[in-house]
């Protein structure tokens, strides 16, 4: 039982090791999803600009062509006037002039002002495209980075577990099966703890000098009654 649950302390090690690496086998891919969707974020947003740009040209040359067809037709109207007999057929026509003339004049506005907001979303464009290829880079050096320190942290678990593997077959079954069932309710999985200056090495409560003699002796299992984990006597202790 003594050198049972001396190497318990040894299989927290490692333990403790895996569980940080588990935790970071979350974290990056996590980091690296993050920092995928950012990017695809900022380029989504730099996309949508390259569309509402195109949009605007679209617009522009339909607009134009409108324009001409109003065009030509306020020159066949304009050529009518010299050939009408009557005042009121004079003056018909000069009021579908004036209507060819606002529709003209209003295509004439709406043209000008699309050609303005392109060329200043255009401005913004070549803005945000520079700053996105910065971003871009940044973000995927970072990626990069991540995904090695990932694929090396892959290699140091396996490594541990094999470790772990080993450790764990010193120990006897029963003491092994009390030891995996607590980790799994205990604060950070770390079911074994040593005494150190008369209290437990988990929660650090003072324990009571008749419990550290019993787990001094080191006959069976002693856990703390604060917070649950197996208390282990060290010589240093």
């Amino acid at each position: 039982m003594k050198d049972s649950l001396l190497r318990l302390l040894n299989l927290q090690r490692i333990d403790t090791e895996l569980d940080k690496l588990k935790q970071v086998q979350t974290d990056y891919p996590e980091a690296i999803s993050d920092l995928r969707g950012k990017l695809e974020s900022a380029k989504q947003a730099v996309d949508d600009k390259k569309q509402h740009a195109a949009d605007l040209e679209k617009t522009r040359r339909q607009l134009e062509g409108e324009l001409e067809t109003i065009q030509a037709d306020l020159k066949k109207h304009q050529d009518r006037l010299y050939e009408v007999k009557t005042n009121r057929e004079y003056d018909a026509l000069q009021i579908e002039i004036e209507v060819l003339r606002n529709r003209a004049d209003e295509n004439e506005t709406i043209i000008l002002e699309g050609i303005e907001q392109h060329d200043e979303l255009k401005t913004m464009l070549e803005e945000e495209e520079r700053a996105y290829k910065a971003l871009e880079a940044d973000y995927q050096g970072q990626i990069q980075d991540l995904q090695n320190r990932l694929d090396l942290v892959d290699g140091e678990a396996s490594g541990w577990r094999e470790e772990r593997s080993v450790a764990e077959e010193l120990v006897d079954r029963p003491v092994l099966s009390n030891y995996d069932r607590i980790r799994r309710v205990v604060k950070d999985g770390v079911a074994v703890v040593p005494i150190g200056k008369g209290s437990c090495g988990g929660c650090f409560r003072q324990l009571p000098p008749q419990l550290r003699v019993e787990v001094k002796r080191q006959d069976r299992i002693i856990r703390c009654e604060n917070c649950g984990r197996i208390l282990v006597w060290r010589e240093e202790a």
